[in-house]
């Protein structure tokens, strides 16, 4: 069995074994795996008929940690997740996350933001903010990570992590403990404001090549251009690109105040101060 050690890029003792499951190593409880299976989304697809090979898609393992960690991550009120995403196509549509918003922090009228890290792979996030009502999206989205790559999903953004390569995507979060996601919107829409997609290009010499396309979901009453962006640094939460995220909230979880008192820190979670404007060629692979 080939097992890819994930130690240097989660901070933590995990291996991933050759069927994409995690394996825990010293000092972490086990946690058995939710399992996103593919008949629970037909609802958030481009085509609602396609067909996919495995029966499941991916995997989160919620609320991991070491065992020295564990009472402090609880008191300070947060959890770390791990998704595992394998490789895979559902139609011409790459493979996916379905998507979800955040519920409003009670008392405020400030949803709750979560960060995100890639451990492992390539990834598209796509973030959107609707109008109230769900049927609009005022802004959307496109950040291109990999590993490394931090992500801040601002409060009232929903968001979507997409696999666009052939291999293993799997990433890490820090949310607010037992957060409850809000699916609705995505279930009832057909998934995010764009699918990625894959088409074949055929050039003047005879070769082929691979591009993204970004298909607007039409589904929504009305769906702004896609905007390239990037994820910015963010040294006063210990939000580097060489750092894992647990080690780093670990070593200081009062860092990760953000995610659980948001209302505090709205002039910082912006996406003019979590984002920057890129200019993006066109995707090939």
């Amino acid at each position: 069995m080939v097992m890819i050690s994930l130690e240097k890029t989660s901070g933590l003792p995990i291996e991933m074994r050759d069927d994409f499951s995690l394996a825990f190593g010293a000092g972490v409880a086990a946690v058995k795996a939710q399992v996103r299976e593919f008949s629970s989304m037909k609802n958030y697809l481009k085509d609602p008929q396609a067909q996919f090979g495995r029966r499941d898609v991916y995997h989160i393992y919620r609320d991991v940690s070491l065992e020295a960690d564990a009472e402090r991550i609880r008191t300070a009120g947060v959890q770390y997740d791990l998704t595992v995403i394998p490789p895979g196509m559902i139609g011409d549509e790459f493979v996916k996350t379905i998507g979800h918003y955040h519920p409003y922090k009670p008392g405020t009228a400030v949803r709750y933001p979560e960060v995100y890290e890639v451990i492992h792979g390539q990834v598209f996030w796509i973030l959107q903010r609707p109008s109230e009502d769900f049927e609009r999206l005022e802004e959307v989205y496109l950040i291109r990570g990999g590993r490394g790559s931090k992500l801040v999903v601002p409060p009232s953004f929903g968001h979507v992590s997409v696999n666009p390569t052939d291999e293993v995507l799997v990433l890490s979060n820090w949310q607010p403990r037992g957060l409850e996601p809000l699916y609705e919107s995505y279930e009832t829409h057909n998934g995010a404001a764009y699918y990625v997609t894959r088409s074949e290009r055929l050039s003047k010499t005879g070769s082929t090549s691979t591009n993204f396309e970004f298909v607007p979901n039409l589904s929504y009453k009305s769906v702004p251009e896609l905007q390239p962006a990037e994820s910015r640094e963010l040294p006063q939460y210990n939000l580097r690109s060489a750092l894992p995220i647990y080690f780093t909230g670990t070593k200081d979880l009062s860092t990760l105040d953000f995610l659980t008192n948001p209302e505090k820190y709205l002039d910082d979670l912006t996406v003019n101060k979590l984002l920057s404007p890129q200019v993006y060629e066109k995707f090939r692979y």
